[in-house]
């Protein structure tokens, strides 16, 4: 029996090979885990810069002072690559997320 964590995970069997291959597209993505990888890429830079200005347009985000005592709650880059139903690359999408997990 697999992991609890893998058990809603299908497993492929019965999918055609056209099928296959494009979840295999989807897997072999190389993208990057750390901002340090990702800043390295062009097209990941341009991705971070339209995140970071739909951020500023939009006012998601306000940056203010830390009130005394207070944590502060890092941030990360987060990078996909997304596939259309082709198995071809359609966009670079990165987006800047709070690191919420680290609250308590």
């Amino acid at each position: 029996m697999p992991p609890i964590w893998m058990r809603d995970y299908v497993s492929g069997e019965g999918m055609s090979e056209e099928e296959d291959v494009a979840n295999l597209v989807m897997l072999a993505a190389d993208d990057p885990i750390c901002f340090e990888d990702a800043v390295k890429d062009e097209k990941w830079r341009k991705a971070m810069d339209v995140e970071t200005k739909a951020i500023e347009k939009n006012d998601t985000w306000e940056l203010t002072e830390l009130p005394a005592g207070g944590k502060k709650i890092g941030v990360k880059w987060v990078c996909r690559t997304k596939i259309n139903e082709n198995g071809e690359v359609d966009k670079y999408k990165a987006r800047l997320v709070a690191k919420g997990y680290a609250q308590q």
